[in-house]
């Protein structure tokens, strides 16, 4: 848009210069009329010259205007009592401030003004000359100001073009990062399965077959009691196996935080998970309760850490989910708790603090700004709570209690 403006004002300025050599031809069919012919030629020569010196060389540059600016003094020294010549400045000053910068355009403007005040002053009378040469300095400043604003807009389009290559570069590379990072997580994913299989199932299914394996030799040797012994552990290592591949498959599923909330996902983990494994299962959300959908999600992966915790390793018959909003302190704070009445153990013991998902907790409700407190004993069960204050302002590390 900016060049074909540009374009146009190139053309209307040249037929401008066309229109008053032939005003002036018109005007002087006398012995002048040869002289005004041959300058005018010049003129017009140069001019369509112009792309060919003016933007070569700076030499040419200045001899172009030089050459230019002389044979209009000429043509207004021989026809003294008429303005026709000083529209011949106006293609001069569109091609000066097209190939200048803006400083220098304005300045020979303005001698290009002076000069076509000097001519007019000596050539006609002040009445005559004076609003001449106004309305000149006005028409000269206009056309520069005008191509001044054409250039920016064409500077501004250029440098809007490099920003949106630059940009499409930038999404191209976010794409390709994009993509790097997710076939990352899948692979860093297939990985964790992989060792929780390994750790988990695999094993369980290898003690299953060495079991019975044994109860068949000790059965084919008649020892029944010591065979039905085996049967019963067997029993308990498939009943085992068989939660933790729920669990597996439960964690192969998307997030379901977004169609039905945090107390909607517990309760499809609960039922996906914890019931059809047999534990009794128990769930308690506070009404209208409103929670930001970062902090929802981080919950959601403590509490389902603290459920598996509960499944692999404290054997619960029971497990007790609770949402809710506690008002007790000055600052209001979403608590959840998870429960379990299984085996507990104790978090003092160095081995104990480092495993059982309690690095992965205290990160994510640190990165919250909340606090965790776990509540466990041998034989006495265990208790999770993440408290997580509405205006994130706690910084509260772990704390954890006998």
């Amino acid at each position: 848009m900016a060049r074909r403006t540009l374009f146009i004002t190139y053309l209307a300025t040249y037929l401008l210069a066309i229109s008053a050599i032939v005003r002036l031809l018109v005007r002087f069919q006398d012995e002048r009329f040869l002289s005004i012919a041959f300058l005018a030629g010049g003129y017009l020569a140069f001019l369509i010259a112009e792309p060919f010196l003016i933007r070569q060389k700076q030499i040419l540059t200045y001899t172009y205007l030089i050459v230019q600016t002389a044979i209009i003094c000429t043509l207004a020294f021989i026809t003294p009592i008429v303005d026709f010549w000083a529209a011949l400045f106006c293609p001069l000053v569109v091609q000066v401030m097209h190939n200048f910068p803006q400083r220098i355009g304005f300045s020979i403007t303005g001698i290009f003004t002076g000069i076509v005040a000097i001519l007019m002053l000596f050539g006609l009378d002040s009445e005559i000359g004076l609003p001449l040469i106004f309305v000149y300095a006005v028409v000269y400043f206009l056309i520069a100001s005008f191509i001044a604003i054409i250039r920016e807009t064409e500077t501004a389009n250029e440098e809007l073009r490099i920003q949106q290559l630059k940009l499409q570069d930038a999404h191209e590379q976010l794409q390709i990062y994009t993509t790097q990072a997710e076939e990352m997580a899948v692979l860093q994913e297939r990985n964790r399965l992989a060792r929780d299989l390994h750790d988990s199932v695999t094993q369980s299914l290898h003690s299953l077959t060495l079991m019975a394996e044994a109860g068949q030799r000790l059965a084919n040797a008649g020892e029944i009691e010591r065979a039905r012994g085996y049967l019963i552990r067997l029993g308990e290592i498939s009943q085992q196996a068989l939660k933790e591949m729920r669990l597996l498959v439960y964690e192969l599923r998307p997030l379901a935080l977004r169609g039905v909330g945090l107390g909607g996902a517990l309760q499809q983990r609960l039922d996906a998970v914890e019931r059809r494994s047999g534990i009794e299962v128990h769930l308690s959300i506070d009404k209208d309760l409103e929670i930001p959908r970062n902090i929802e999600e981080e919950l959601f992966r403590i509490a389902t850490e603290a459920l598996n915790n509960a499944l692999k390793h404290a054997s619960p018959t029971t497990v007790s989910v609770a949402l809710r909003l506690d008002e007790r302190n000055q600052i209001p704070c979403i608590e959840i708790s998870i429960t379990d009445d299984g085996i507990g153990f104790d978090p003092y013991s160095k081995d104990d603090r480092g495993g059982l998902g309690l690095i992965s907790m205290q990160e994510r409700i640190e990165k919250l700004g909340g606090n965790l407190t776990i509540h466990s004993e041998p034989g006495e069960g265990t208790q999770v709570k993440a408290c997580v204050n509405l205006e994130n302002t706690l910084r509260s590390p772990i704390t954890q209690e006998a």
